[in-house]
């Protein structure tokens, strides 16, 4: 049977649990591992691709299991038809279902060998790193870590307890004492009423950004948030908030933020992703760049992004929080960087995926038809 060009002809789904190397709480609970969909792509051309999804429970609206169902939907239905029929298809599914677009997207785009991806020149790409410890002598042995690795940004969860939490971040300021810019994130966990009391009772010294303290969709919220923090001189950014051009531009209307992070599993093709970033500079405001809760296939996507548009910390490391990275060669780290090598094309481990992989489908083209071969889990 003759191949035709830009027909998928092979689409392999695994469903993932890969444990953390060390927890870390947030406001709506502790993180132990990721839940991860790998999504891989063959075309009958010999082009090949893959991309990810990470769903992490309290952060978005889509849950892992129908996430897990409608990507076995999505690759039977998907396997024989075109590149073009496919990224149509995602483009309509993908208000509903980002996440899991955004690892059908990629694939796709790494696939059709997207241009964001391949880089000339050996490139570093600064990212930041997640600073823990219940007492001084806990966070001063982990900012030292950072320190020795390279970190000039580190990043704090607070939105836990108002009060609690601007003691233990005057705390944080002690320890790190203009070494490192301070990011400071609440996950949504604050009230209006909360976030006022917090911003109110900061001192901004050291603190580069005030992330998302309120729900995502409580913008009376964010409007509270920004008359505090107009008074102490803390600059917001906006994150669950943001999941598409039209949340960027109230954002930007109602003077919600300074900075807007965008992450490419909720922007779910590279393209759309750098039209975000683009749109936020073009509206006189800051982009922040990075999935903390993601393996390093998303980590190296957004650090080929973030070469060429951000010019902040980003906020992709969270391949490092991982026990076992899914790329060959891995994704390399070296002094607070992400350093992107030219005409290295990483392709996957097989080991690291059989290593957590807990469920999976194979579907593939065989005269003109699509076959379902169901892999069995780990």
């Amino acid at each position: 049977m003759s191949t035709v060009a830009g027909v998928i002809d092979s689409i392999r789904a695994s469903y993932l649990q890969i444990p953390l190397a060390r927890p870390y709480r947030l406001s709506f609970g502790p993180v132990t591992h990721y839940d991860t969909i790998l999504l891989q792509m063959s075309a009958a051309d010999g082009r090949s691709g893959f991309g990810e999804a990470t769903l992490l429970t309290g952060y978005t609206d889509e849950t892992i299991a129908d996430s897990w169902n409608l990507t076995r939907e999505l690759a039977h239905a998907f396997c024989g038809k075109s590149a073009d029929e496919i990224a149509i298809r995602l483009d309509k599914l993908a208000p509903r279902a980002p996440f899991v677009c955004t690892a059908f997207h990629t694939a796709l785009d790494m696939l059709r060998g997207h241009h964001l991806l391949s880089l000339a020149t050996i490139t570093r790409v600064p990212i930041l790193g997640l600073l823990q410890g219940e007492d001084e002598s806990g966070l001063r042995d982990d900012f030292d870590r950072l320190c020795s690795e390279g970190y000039r940004t580190v990043k704090v969860k607070v939105g836990f307890d108002a009060h609690t939490d601007l003691i233990h971040l005057a705390l944080i300021q002690k320890v790190v004492a203009g070494r490192a810019l301070i990011r400071v994130d609440a996950n949504q966990g604050y009230s209006a009423v909360d976030a006022t009391a917090f911003i109110s009772g900061v001192d901004p010294a050291g603190i580069e950004l005030f992330e998302q303290p309120c729900a995502a969709g409580d913008w009376a919220a964010h409007r509270c948030a920004v008359a505090a923090a107009a008074r102490t001189g803390l600059p917001l950014m906006l994150d669950e908030s943001i999941y598409g051009l039209r949340d960027i531009e109230r954002a930007v209307n109602e003077n919600a933020c300074t900075y807007l992070k965008v992450k490419l599993m909720k922007f779910v093709s590279l393209d759309a992703l750098v039209a975000a970033i683009e749109r936020i500079h073009a509206l006189g405001k800051r982009a922040v760049l990075g999935n903390g809760v993601a393996c390093d296939v998303s980590c190296w996507m957004e650090a080929c992004v973030a070469a060429r548009y951000i010019d902040n910390a980003g906020e992709m490391n969270g391949f490092l929080k991982a026990r076992r990275m899914l790329l060959a060669p891995p994704l390399r780290f070296e002094q607070g960087d992400i350093v992107l090598e030219p005409g290295v094309a990483p392709t996957l481990d097989p080991a690291g995926i059989k290593a957590y992989k807990r469920d999976g489908v194979e579907h593939r083209q065989e005269l003109h038809q699509c076959v379902c071969a169901p892999l069995s889990p780990a």
